[in-house]
């Protein structure tokens, strides 16, 4: 079966499925590219995890240099921040977080996550998506841009 995506706006996708066709926002876009790509896995017995999406989803803020960084800290919120910070368990995200907000923020950011039980999925997958359609909107805006390797300026 062949899948096609067409851009429409900036926030909404047609997405072509054999005979059907859905109007998707970017986040949804993006998380079933990653379940396409993930499809070579389930072919080997391994299993999917829709969760594991939602954090590779997230974990694009670490391509973000760390003015962009601190645009998108300011916009999200810190609650949203914890929860993913604990879910993600990447220690180099969590000190690139921390060294992009001022002191006393990051002093609360560190005694939330020494507070904050493990949210379940839910939760967690809510506060994930909050923070990455916030980076969407501020990069489709202008404000932020992801670094990428290919990317050539002239």
């Amino acid at each position: 079966m062949k899948v096609g995506i067409r851009k429409l706006h900036e926030n909404e996708w047609l997405v072509h499925v054999g005979f059907a066709s859905v109007r998707m926002d970017r986040f949804s876009v993006e998380l079933l590219a990653i379940t396409l790509e993930s499809l070579g896995v389930l072919n080997h017995g391994e299993a999917h995890s829709e969760l594991n999406g939602y954090l590779k989803l997230g974990m694009r803020i670490k391509a973000l240099k760390d003015l962009d960084l601190q645009k998108l800290l300011a916009e999200i919120e810190l609650g949203d921040l914890v929860y993913f910070l604990l879910a993600a368990e990447d220690d180099d995200l969590k000190a690139q977080v921390e060294g992009n907000m001022g002191m006393m923020l990051a002093k609360q950011l560190n005694d939330d996550l020494n507070l904050t039980a493990h949210p379940g999925e839910e939760p967690l997958k809510a506060a994930i998506r909050r923070i990455v359609e916030k980076s969407f909107e501020l990069e489709t805006r202008g404000i932020i841009e992801f670094a990428s390797k290919t990317a050539r300026y002239i």
